[in-house]
């Protein structure tokens, strides 16, 4: 086991850190107050070569492993959480249920939007019934001369109305209107029949619109349908989702690891009661017990980075039992040591003078989205009790 990154991957966390710091962390205030999405970091990702890290060489990728992946997005959510999930759905999510499973078609376009246009393919799964509980979603695709009829609404997408390309879950039903099980098919902005709905005035992470979108007999053609299998279809689909629950631990954990680090500094300069902070046993103790989270987190996230299983066109998804276990730690602990490094700061860190509120803020999703902490466990204890 080795835990030592080779040459290339140490220029990439070079590349992202400064890109990070010089770039993105100027702005990164302006895309929460203004909820504005990003236009021109994801073109500065697009230039560096920070889109579709893990498109595959024969669609004009560069076919890089997960890890690498999680090490650019820890070092660009230290600065802005934002453009860290532009990171994350630039390379997983939608992107990489369609590279595993849709048909060579569909992995040519969605390759091409990633690397040409910067498209930030979206993934439409929650709806007001169906969030944790995913299997109740109502939203249906019915077959119907050379092609299928959407019907439903989908709630809290991220990207919604920004995306061009929407990976859809739906209730597949062929033309009897027999239920085939839940599969996945891609509608693009602008399809009739396809609006966007309420775009929620979230708590953080504001650069990237949560909207929803609505479908009211939105037809679109047979050569869409991603996933369509009775019996494994939904199982395929939340195994290209691991990844992204993966991505989403590595924006919280470089979110958390940004607010520690601005902590230390402060620490260094701040006195009280005749002296420095960081001479001070009790405040010591909560930053090193951050330490102790941040260091455990990390080696979750990049453990099931690395252990990703090899899929059709080297697509690379993590096992579930260890996608789980990251997201369910890093989740909880890298809000607890973004709290406590706001703490240090007393009350200028509750001040928007500072982006430790922000970050806190942004931090806090990521015990919801993409699979609740509960959600986690659950999954986390069918693996211990399998017969159950």
């Amino acid at each position: 086991m080795d835990f030592q990154l080779n040459d290339e991957q140490k220029m990439l966390v070079e590349l992202a850190a400064r890109m990070g710091r010089e770039e993105f962390a100027p702005k990164a205030a302006r895309w929460d107050r203004s909820h504005e999405y990003p236009h021109e970091n994801v073109a500065a990702l697009r230039r560096a070569g920070l889109l579709g890290m893990t498109i595959p060489k024969k669609f004009g990728g560069p076919e890089r492993p997960l890890i690498d992946v999680v090490l650019a997005i820890e070092q660009i959510a230290r600065h802005c959480g934002v453009t860290a999930r532009i990171v994350v759905e630039t390379n997983m999510g939608a992107l990489g249920c369609v590279m595993a499973y849709g048909t060579e078609a569909q992995q040519r376009e969605i390759a091409r939007r990633v690397l040409e246009e910067g498209d930030k393919p979206a993934i439409g799964m929650t709806e007001p019934g169906a969030g944790t509980d995913l299997t109740a979603l109502k939203t249906t695709a019915v077959e119907r001369g050379g092609g299928y009829v959407i019907n439903g609404s989908k709630h809290w997408i991220t990207g919604g109305g920004i995306s061009r390309t929407n990976l859809i879950f739906a209730r597949i039903l062929d033309r009897n209107g027999v239920d085939q099980g839940i599969g996945g098919i891609l509608v693009d902005l602008g399809t009739p029949g396809f609006t966007i709905g309420r775009v929620e005035d979230a708590m953080g992470l504001r650069g990237i619109p949560e909207a929803e979108l609505v479908f009211r007999n939105c037809e679109v053609p047979a050569a869409n349908l991603v996933v369509r299998d009775p019996k494994d279809g939904f199982k395929m689909l939340m195994n290209g989702y691991n990844a992204q629950r993966i991505g989403a631990s590595a924006v919280a954990l470089g979110i958390a690891q940004g607010a520690h680090d601005l902590a230390l500094g402060y620490m260094e300069q701040r006195e009280a009661f005749g002296k420095k902070l960081k001479d001070l046993q009790g405040l010591d103790w909560m930053m090193a017990e951050g330490e102790i989270k941040l260091e455990a987190a990390r080696l979750l996230v990049y453990r099931a980075a690395c252990n990703a299983r090899l899929l059709p066109n080297n697509v690379m998804l993590p096992q579930m039992r260890e996608a789980s276990i990251a997201k369910a730690y890093t989740g909880h602990a890298s809000f607890e040591v973004v709290s406590e490094s706001l703490q240090m700061f007393g009350a200028a860190g509750y001040s928007r003078d500072l982006p430790l509120e922000r970050m806190l803020r942004d931090v806090r999703m990521f015990q919801i989205g993409g699979g609740t902490t509960q959600a986690q466990l659950n999954m986390i204890a069918r693996s211990l009790f399998p017969a159950r």
